[in-house]
């Protein structure tokens, strides 16, 4: 996994606040696992559509790495 989007995984978990999309964030170990990186790709954006609330320059700086990995992995 590449190092930006690690971090920026990290970052939502410390940061965002919203319970669903912890889940979601929880849960791209087992995505990976079962569906590679396709379904990596769609986990990340099951974390963005939940991240929706989350505000501020570190919201939008890990958001803008979710949509550039998830348009990657897709």
């Amino acid at each position: 996994m590449d190092t930006e989007l690690k971090n920026a995984i990290e970052t939502a978990q410390r940061e965002c606040k919203d319970p669903y999309a912890q889940t979601y964030l929880n849960s791209i170990p087992q995505a990976i696992k079962e569906y590679g990186d396709r379904g990596f790709g769609v986990q990340l954006l099951y974390c963005l559509n939940n991240m929706q609330t989350w505000r501020g320059e570190i919201a939008r700086e890990t958001k803008k790495v979710f949509k550039k990995w998830a348009k990657t992995l897709s």
